[in-house]
C-alpha cells in the first residue's frame, strides 16, 4: 500500500504542475463564461434587431368579418378586400397585411402575410403587434364599458404562483418559482461539473498511460511496484486532482453567484452528494479506462478501446432537459440504475426534486455504483495486469477471457 500512496503522490504532484492542468480548471470556466455571454450578447442583439423590424413595419388590413370600426390607426393602410391588399401591399410599402376573416368570432384566427423575411418571431402570432391586438378587442366589445375591454386586454396579470408540498407532519411545504430556479440552476450546475471533471479526470489516467506505454517507462515501473499498486496509486492520484477541480470550480461557482447578488439556497447534501458520486462515479470509469486502455498498444488505440466508455457516460447529456422537467420519469429511473450513468443522472434528479426523490432510491443508487465499482477495479486489474505483461502487442480476445475468468 505504500508503494501505492508513492505513486499517488508522483500522479497528484506531477499532473497538478503541468501547466494544461491549470489551463482546463481555472480557463474552462472561464472560457465557458465568456461563451455563454457572448452567445446571449449576440443573440439579444438579434432578438431585439427582429422584433425591432416586426414593431417597425408599416401595417395593412382587410376586414370580412365587419366587426373592425373606423377608428383604426392613421398609419395603417386599409383595404377592401384581401385580394386587393396582396396586390398593392408592396406598392403601399405594407410588410404585414393582416387579413380579419369572415369566421373570426367563432375560431379566432387571423391571415396574415408579410413581405419580412422567416424568422421566430414571425412564424405566429408575435408578428401581430400588440397595438392592433388592442384595437380587435376594442372593436369585438365595443359595446362594453371601458373596464370591461381593459381587462380583456390583460385578463391576467401580476401571477406568481406558489407551489405546495405536503409533508408528514401534514403541513405542506411552500416554494416560489424563484426557490425552484435556484435549484434547477444548482441541478445542472452540478450535473456539469460532475460530467466535466469524471471525464477530465479520464483523460488525464489515458494520456498518462498511453505516454508511459509509448515512452518504454512502464518497463521500469513495473520493475519496482505491482500491477495492482500502480492501478491504485494512479487511481488515488489522478482522483485527488479530480476532487481538488471539483472544489475550485463550486468555489469559483458560488464566488460568482454571490458577486451577482443570487440568493443560493442550495441544500448542503448536494455538495456531499457530489464528492460521494464523483469519487465511486471516477474510481469506476477510472480503472475502466485503465484496464481496457492498456490493451491498447499506444494512444489512438487506447482511446478508441474506451470510445464506447465515453459514449456511455456522456449519454445522460442527451436526456438532461428530459430529466430536468420529469425526475420521477421511468426514462429517469433507468438512467439511474445503469452504473456508468448513475452519478451524474442521481445529482440532477436529486438537486431538482429532493423531497420527491425517495431516500431508499438514493441509497439503491449508492449501492449499485458501490457494487459496480468494486467490480470494474477487479475486473481492470486483472486487465491491466494483462496489458502490462503483454508490453508491446495487443492481446487477443481468447487471451482476455482467459486472464478475466483465471
Amino acid at each position: 500500500m505504500n508503494k501505492a500512496l508513492v505513486v499517488a503522490r508522483h500522479e497528484f504532484v506531477t499532473t497538478v504542475k503541468r501547466w494544461s492542468f491549470l489551463l482546463v480548471t481555472f480557463g474552462l470556466p472561464l472560457f465557458f463564461l465568456a461563451v455563454m455571454g457572448l452567445s446571449m450578447l449576440l443573440q439579444t442583439e438579434s432578438v431585439t434587431e427582429v422584433r425591432g423590424r416586426v414593431q417597425r413595419a408599416k401595417i395593412g388590413f382587410a376586414d370580412e368579418s365587419g366587426l373592425l370600426t373606423k377608428d383604426a390607426r392613421p398609419e395603417w393602410k386599409r383595404y377592401a378586400s384581401r385580394v386587393e391588399g396582396r396586390d398593392r401591399m408592396a406598392a403601399d410599402g405594407v410588410q404585414i397585411l393582416i387579413v380579419v376573416p369572415p369566421e373570426y368570432l367563432k375560431e379566432g384566427r387571423l391571415d396574415v402575410y408579410s413581405t419580412i423575411p422567416p424568422s421566430l418571431f414571425t412564424l405566429d402570432d408575435d408578428i401581430v403587434s400588440r397595438e392592433f391586438t388592442d384595437y380587435l378587442v376594442a372593436c369585438v366589445l365595443r359595446e362594453e364599458d371601458k373596464q370591461r375591454v381593459e381587462r380583456a386586454r390583460h385578463p391576467v396579470a401580476n401571477v406568481v404562483p406558489t407551489f405546495l408540498t405536503p409533508t408528514a407532519t401534514g403541513v405542506s411545504r411552500e416554494e416560489r418559482p424563484r426557490d425552484y430556479l435556484i435549484r434547477m440552476g444548482a441541478g445542472i450546475g452540478f450535473f456539469f461539473l460532475l460530467f466535466i471533471s469524471i471525464t477530465v479526470s479520464g483523460g488525464y489516467l489515458i494520456q498518462g498511460l498511453a505516454d508511459e506505454k509509448e515512452n518504454r517507462v512502464m518497463e521500469m515501473v513495473i520493475s519496482s511496484v505491482t500491477p495492482e499498486q500502480l492501478l491504485t496509486g494512479k487511481l488515488l492520484g489522478l482522483g485527488s486532482v479530480g476532487l481538488l477541480q471539483v472544489a475550485i470550480w463550486s468555489v469559483m461557482g458560488i464566488s460568482t453567484a454571490l458577486s451577482l447578488a443570487v440568493g443560493f439556497a442550495i441544500n448542503p447534501a448536494l455538495f456531499l452528494f457530489c464528492a460521494l458520486f464523483y469519487l465511486l462515479g471516477y474510481l469506476m470509469y477510472g480503472s475502466l479506462l485503465l484496464g481496457i486502455g492498456s490493451l491498447g498498444t499506444n494512444q489512438r488505440e487506447a482511446t478508441q478501446f474506451t470510445s464506447v466508455l465515453t459514449i456511455t457516460i456522456v449519454s445522460p447529456a442527451f436526456i438532461w432537459m428530459s430529466i430536468l422537467t420529469t425526475p420521477q420519469s421511468t426514462l429517469a429511473r433507468v438512467f439511474t440504475y445503469i452504473p456508468l450513468t448513475t452519478p451524474m443522472t442521481m445529482m440532477l434528479r436529486y438537486s431538482i426534486d429532493p423531497s420527491g426523490t425517495p431516500w431508499w432510491e438514493v441509497a439503491l443508487a449508492i449501492l449499485v455504483l458501490l457494487g459496480s465499482t468494486v467490480l470494474s477495479i477487479r475486473v481492470s486489474a486483472k486487465l491491466y495486469r494483462l496489458g502490462l505483461l503483454l508490453y508491446g502487442k495487443r492481446p487477443t480476445v481468447g487471451e482476455v477471457w482467459r486472464w478475466l475468468w483465471a
